[in-house]
C-alpha cells in the first residue's frame, strides 16, 4: 500500500524542534497491486497526529524518517479501519528490509505473541520517503486481538533500555496500556525477580508464564536478537500482565536480527534469562524450545525469497526516485545473502551448543554450560539434537554449479539405488518447480544429476541472483529412503 501524509509548514518546524510530540497533520491511503506503477486512488485524508520514532535508527525529516500515526490525536475517538495507530518503521539499520518480518512471523509460529506486518511505501508533503515497514502498533487493539476480550484492568510496560527489573525501578517503565498509577502488578514481578529462594520456576510462577518467556527467549537467541530482553541491552521488549498479574515477554525492535556478529545461545542477557539458565529443569526447557524453533526454521530460506522477491520492486523504485539516500541494489543483495547464510549455519551452532549423548559425565559431576560468567550444571538427560542437526550417511550433498541455464547437481550415495532431485525457486506467490530429474546408482560412489531450469527461473535470473531449494531423496534396494535438503545459490544469468 501507498500512504500519503500531509504536515503544514508549522507542523513540519515543530517536528523538527521536538520530533517525539505529536503534531496535526492528515493522513490517505491507496493500495496497489504489488508494484509501483499499481498504486490505486487515494482515500479521503483524515486529520491525525504524527510524530517520529526511533532511538538508534532515528533519522529526522532530512533523512529517511520512521512515523508514528495516532488517528485520534487531535480527533475524538476516531479510528481507521478499526485502528488508533500506525508504526512505520523505516528499516534504515536493514538493507535487506525482511528482518522484521522474518523476525516475527518466526515468534507466531512458535505460538509467541507478536506484531503482525506490512509493506508501505511513504510520501511526506510529495517528498518520496521509501519503503517503510508497517508494523502492528502494540496497543489494546492489538491485545484484545491476541488475547481476546477482557474486562478487567491489565497493563502492557514498555521495557526501557537497561532498565531490567532491579528493586525500585517500577516507575522507569513506560506504561503503554493500563492504570498508570496502579503498579503493583510490577512490583510483584520486580520482588520475585530479586528472591533468592525458592528455585526460579517455583517464585516466577505466580507471576510469570515461564513456559512462554523460555519459548520468547528461545526464538530471540534463535534469531540473533541482540537488542531484545535475553540480549545485552535488555532492550526493545514489552512486559504484558494478563487480568490475573501473570506476565508475559512480548518482543519489539527485530530489524537488526540474523546477523553473526552475535548469534550465541547462553552469553549473558536479561536477569530472568540468565536465572532461568542457571536453574537445570528451566535450562531443558529452553533447550527444548530451541530444538522447536529450529525444526520451524527449515521454511526460513524459502520464505527469504518470497519477501526478497516482494520488496525488489519497491527498492527498486526507492533507489531510483527517493532522495533520503536509499540502499544500493549491491547493499540489499549482500544483505539477504547474508541473512541466508546465517540461517544455513544456525541448525550446525545449535548442535554444537546442545549436550551430546555420546558424551556422559561422571555420576558426580553434569556437563557444564556457560550462563553468562557464571556456570550451571547442564540437564541430564540431556536434550536431543534438532534432526536438522544430522547428516544421513545414506546421502550427502557435494556441489552444484549452473552453466547457461543447467544445473548440475553432486551428490554421494551409500550403495545402489534411485536419487531423485527437485529444484524449486521460492517467489512472492509461492514456488516455482525450477528442474527435477532422477538417476540410479549402481554401487556406492559420486553421482551427478543435470537438469535444466523452466524458462520462468531463468528470466528471473535475468534480474538478480536467486537461491534455489533442493529436495534430493535416495532409495536403496534395500531399507527405507533418506531426504535430505539444502539451498544453492545462483548468479545473475548475466554472470555466469
Amino acid at each position: 500500500m501507498a500512504i500519503d501524509l500531509q504536515l503544514p509548514q508549522a507542523s513540519v518546524e515543530e517536528l523538527e524542534d521536538v520530533p517525539d510530540e505529536y503534531v496535526e497533520g492528515t493522513f490517505a491511503i491507496a493500495e496497489s497491486g504489488g508494484t509501483p506503477g499499481t498504486i490505486g486512488t487515494y482515500s479521503a485524508p483524515i486529520t491525525v497526529g504524527v510524530r517520529l520514532k526511533g532511538s538508534g535508527s532515528f533519522q529526522g525529516l532530512d533523512g529517511k524518517a520512521a512515523f508514528k500515526v495516532k488517528f485520534a490525536e487531535f480527533v475524538k475517538g476516531q479510528k481507521f479501519l478499526g485502528l488508533k495507530n500506525l508504526t512505520l518503521n523505516s528499516m534504515v539499520q536493514d538493507p535487506s528490509m525482511i528482518r522484521e518480518v522474518l523476525s516475527y512471523e518466526t515468534f507466531r509460529a512458535s505460538d509467541v505473541v507478536a506484531p503482525r506486518t506490512g509493506y508501505a511505501y511513504v510520501w511526506l508533503n510529495g517528498t518520496d520517503y521509501g519503503l517503510h515497514l508497517n508494523v502492528e502498533t502494540m496497543d489494546d487493539v492489538a491485545l484484545k486481538r491476541a488475547f481476546g476480550d477482557f474486562d478487567d484492568p491489565q497493563h502492557l510496560y514498555e521495557g526501557p533500555a537497561g532498565v531490567d527489573l532491579a528493586p525500585g525501578s517500577a516507575g522507569m517503565y513506560e506504561v503503554d496500556e493500563g492504570d498508570e498509577a496502579e503498579l503493583s502488578d510490577l512490583e510483584a514481578l520486580i520482588t520475585a525477580a530479586n528472591l533468592t529462594s525458592p528455585g526460579f520456576a517455583e517464585r516466577m510462577v505466580p507471576v510469570a508464564d515461564v513456559d512462554q518467556m523460555t519459548r520468547e527467549w528461545a526464538v530471540e537467541r534463535y534469531i540473533a536478537h541482540w537488542d531484545g530482553y535475553s540480549g545485552q541491552n535488555n532492550n526493545n521488549h514489552f512486559l504484558y500482565s494478563d487480568p490475573a498479574g501473570v506476565f508475559q515477554v512480548l518482543p519489539w525492535g527485530t530489524d537488526q536480527t540474523f546477523y553473526r556478529y552475535w548469534h550465541l545461545f547462553d552469553d549473558d542477557g536479561g536477569t530472568l534469562f540468565e536465572q532461568c539458565l542457571a536453574e537445570e529443569a528451566c535450562l531443558v526447557k529452553y533447550a527444548e524450545e530451541l530444538i522447536g524453533v529450529d525444526e520451524l526454521a527449515a521454511e526460513l530460506p524459502a520464505r527469504t525469497e518470497q519477501l526478497a522477491d516482494l520488496v525488489a520492486p519497491w527498492q527498486e523504485f526507492e533507489i531510483t526516485n527517493s532522495t533520503r539516500e536509499p540502499f544500493g541494489a549491491d547493499e540489499i543483495e549482500s544483505s539477504v545473502e547474508d541473512l541466508l547464510e546465517f540461517l544455513e549455519l544456525r541448525s550446525e551452532e545449535l548442535a554444537k551448543w546442545l549436550p551430546k549423548d555420546e558424551e556422559p559425565s561422571e555420576p558426580e559431576s553434569k556437563p557444564v554450560v556457560s550462563t553468562g560468567g557464571t556456570t550451571s550444571a547442564a540437564p541430564a538427560p540431556d536434550p536431543t539434537p534438532p534432526p536438522t542437526a544430522k547428516l544421513s550417511k545414506r546421502l550427502t550433498f557435494d556441489r552444484s554449479q549452473l552453466d547457461r541455464g543447467v544445473l548440475t547437481v553432486r551428490a554421494s550415495v551409500s550403495g545402489p539405488g534411485k536419487l531423485t532431485q527437485r529444484a524449486e525457486l521460492a517467489t512472492a506467490s509461492g514456488s516455482l518447480t525450477a528442474c527435477s530429474t532422477t538417476r540410479r546408482a549402481n554401487a556406492a560412489g559420486i553421482l551427478i544429476l543435470t537438469c535444466r531450469l523452466s524458462a520462468e527461473v531463468r528470466n528471473r535470473l535475468e534480474t538478480r541472483w536467486r537461491r534455489l531449494q533442493l529436495s534430493l531423496r535416495f532409495q536403496p534396494l534395500t531399507g527405507d529412503a533418506t531426504d535430505l535438503r539444502t539451498s544453492v545459490r545462483l548468479p545473475r544469468q548475466a554472470d555466469v
